[in-house]
């Protein structure tokens, strides 16, 4: 783990909630993805939230903007969280949320799964996570549409997900995730 704080070291090690919102459409290009650990007030956001919250899982929370030179030349997700707690098989997530029409939620599913993808095998081929090593989650975020959740459900054939198990990876199509423990991530069972 040490190789990815060593690389994005930039990024914020968080040991809370937090919260991501892309203001890159609505500002035209003059802000982009933003990590908090408030709620925007102005923005729907996507939301990494703790189970249980005063329990120690401290986690890296990486904005793939803020690093150029990493994703030159890939289709990028916008951001990585990766457990740093101690355990024999941690969790890594890879985020994308899409800003869209509820009618668009289906055209970008598919390129929201490959975008997390590119970068998961960019990551595995600079030596800096390994599905081996890693539980693997992608989310993809809708947040404007919370209503359609779970997105995945409607617009991902049964085939596409299980290729994606075979692979190695979880996909979550919600607004909100859940840090369960240091090895697992999972969805709210309410609305949270």
């Amino acid at each position: 783990m040490s190789q990815m704080i060593n690389y994005f070291r930039n990024s914020a090690i968080l040991n809370c909630d937090c919260y991501v919102a892309d203001y890159t459409n609505s500002t035209g290009n003059a802000r982009g993805v933003e990590i908090s650990t408030s709620p925007f007030d102005d923005i729907d956001y996507f939301h990494l939230k703790k189970k249980i919250s005063d329990q120690n899982l401290p986690y890296l929370a990486v904005n793939l903007e803020k690093y150029p030179a990493f994703i030159k030349g890939i289709e990028n997700c916008e951001c990585v969280f990766s457990s740093l707690s101690e355990a024999k098989k941690t969790w890594i997530l890879m985020l994308e949320t899409k800003y869209c029409e509820a009618h668009n939620i289906e055209d970008y599913t598919i390129k929201a799964c490959s975008q997390m993808e590119e970068t998961l095998c960019k990551l595995e081929k600079l030596n800096l996570t390994s599905r081996t090593q890693k539980r693997v989650y992608f989310a993809f975020s809708i947040p404007e549409h919370s209503d359609k959740a779970p997105f995945g459900a409607f617009t991902l054939s049964q085939d596409y997900g299980l290729k994606m198990k075979e692979k190695g990876i979880h996909v979550l199509g919600y607004n909100t995730v859940l840090i369960a423990t240091a090895s697992f991530l999972q969805i709210p069972l309410c609305k949270i």
